[in-house]
């Protein structure tokens, strides 16, 4: 095999690998809670969709437009969907692949690269339609490039840096803290070498915050609405951390071990960047979460490319003392320890989620809807609209119409949000109405009690005293109760 072509063999492994892993099956799983947002989002026309980014979700409207893209030219099904994060995860394995080949040779490269389909997190997300895998890409292959210009500057590698560096940001404004860890390998290279080539970094990186800077702004006025939840970091969540980012506690802590060993056998300047690139962010974001919390487990997942190669580098390297045992012998044995830890976590991702199987709850609504029936949503249930209509959607509604929306007043698209207005006039809507199908989170799920007919509010107190349950159906965090007329007791469901 010719230099030129064995070069891209780490790359093609890391690809092909993560490719099979995470696309076998991409849709075993139904669309989960933040799945249902996108969904939403993505069905939406461009002047739809900047009115959303004007109330919420600014920072992922670039993410939903791509989307968008695809579901206008090839429709809405859940491939569609979670296609682009395959192939955008897939790619970012092979360029965890390629920074492995560049730090510490051939094997490293090819081991960085299927360490990434062994990681349950990198795996779960390749297969959600949600931005990860996007972040995880751009801010990979920015390091690549800005490592690649750092050692042989050219004005051309410089404006890839720059604009895949602002693609990072665009696609998620926390993984942008990668600009961190580069600042500092700048910084060193500087302080060692002095080389004025290094300048066209600097209106790089400035060409990029100036792209990033609309939704920097934007967020920044929507980050109480959408990160409320986010709670202040603690020295816990430094301990978890491995963890928490890998979806597997086993797994995470034998990367950080591994991590560490690397040390000797990497140069220092190229152990020291890599250590830059997987420590320097993630102690930026807990210490700005100190002050206004942002650090969430899944946003720092771009973490692991370093840390891969750094993993990579340990397991293949010759000066690692290993009685004897030759670098394949270790390779194998590593990566496939690593593996079968992330056996328990891989299975269940491809099982649940833990969020409402919309899927079966709507051929559980198909097998037994009759003429009449409508659906009407609790509270929290928002996420849950656009899913289960998608999923009814899909079926063949010929024995019997399919149950409508009936208190829909103004959909989620004419309101610029991700949830629906509904009429205040319950009684004239549900008027003559025999059957009601109510569908919200299952029982514990956002505080929703055991009895669906107790929640507090006038939807459901005007419906308790007029309805009673005839069955009940839970699929996993979501519930779908039958509800029949009092008046209609007697008479088969």
């Amino acid at each position: 095999m010719s230099r030129s072509k064995s070069v891209l063999v780490p790359f093609g492994v890391g690809f092909v690998v993560m490719l099979a892993v995470a696309g076998t099956p991409l849709t075993s799983v139904p669309l989960s809670w933040d799945e249902g947002a996108t969904l939403s989002a993505a069905t939406r026309s461009p002047g739809e969709l900047v009115h959303l980014a004007a109330h919420k979700d600014a920072v992922i409207a670039p993410f939903y437009l791509v989307l968008g893209g695809m579901v206008r030219i090839f429709g809405e099904s859940d491939v569609v969907l979670r296609l682009p994060s395959l192939l955008a995860m897939a790619a970012g394995a092979g360029v965890t692949a390629e920074l492995g080949r560049r730090a510490a040779g051939q094997a490293a490269g090819v081991v960085a690269g299927l360490i990434c389909s062994a990681v349950p997190s990198l795996v779960s997300f390749a297969q959600t339609a949600r931005r990860y895998a996007f972040a995880f890409l751009f801010a990979t292959l920015s390091s690549l490039l800005l490592l690649t210009a750092v050692r042989a500057p050219a004005l051309w590698r410089w404006t890839a840096y720059g604009l895949c560096l602002a693609l990072t940001g665009v696609f998620h404004l926390v993984a942008l803290s990668v600009l961190g860890a580069h600042v500092v390998i700048l910084a060193m290279t500087w302080w060692k070498e002095r080389d004025r080539t290094l300048w066209p970094a600097i209106p790089a990186i400035g060409a990029a915050l100036v792209v990033v800077a609309p939704l920097v702004w934007w967020g920044k006025g929507q980050r109480s609405g959408q990160l409320h939840w986010v709670a202040t970091p603690t020295w816990k969540t430094v301990v978890a951390l491995p963890g928490d980012i890998t979806f597997s506690a086993a797994v995470g802590y034998v990367l950080v071990g591994l991590a560490v060993t690397a040390y000797a056998g990497l140069p220092a300047r190229r152990y020291a960047e890599l250590v830059a690139l997987a420590a320097v962010p993630v102690v930026a974001i807990i210490g700005v979460s100190l002050v206004a919390p942002v650090w969430v487990p899944r946003y720092g997942i771009f973490l692991l490319a370093p840390t891969a190669v750094l993993a990579a580098a340990a397991i293949t390297a010759e000066r690692v003392p290993a009685a004897g045992v030759s670098r394949l012998v270790r390779a194998v044995t590593i990566v496939g320890a690593l593996a079968f830890l992330s056996l328990p976590a891989q299975i269940s991702l491809r099982q649940t989620r833990n969020a409402p199987d919309t899927r079966t709850m709507a051929a559980a609504i198909h097998e037994n809807a009759a003429a009449g029936d409508v659906i009407v949503y609790t509270d929290y249930a928002w996420s849950m609209r656009p899913t289960l209509t998608h999923y009814l959607d899909e079926l063949e509604w010929s024995r019997t119409a399919q149950p409508s929306d009936v208190l829909v007043r103004r959909t989620a698209a004419a309101n610029g949000t991700l949830e629906a207005t509904e009429f205040g006039d319950v009684p004239g809507k549900l008027a003559g109405v025999r059957r009601i199908w109510l569908i919200g989170p299952a029982a514990g799920v956002f505080g929703t009690p055991q009895d669906p007919l107790s929640a507090p509010g006038p939807k459901i107190t005007y419906i308790s005293e007029r309805y009673e349950v005839r069955q009940t159906h839970t699929f996993q965090a979501g519930r779908a109760v039958l509800l029949v007329a009092r008046y209609d007791a007697g008479r088969p469901a």
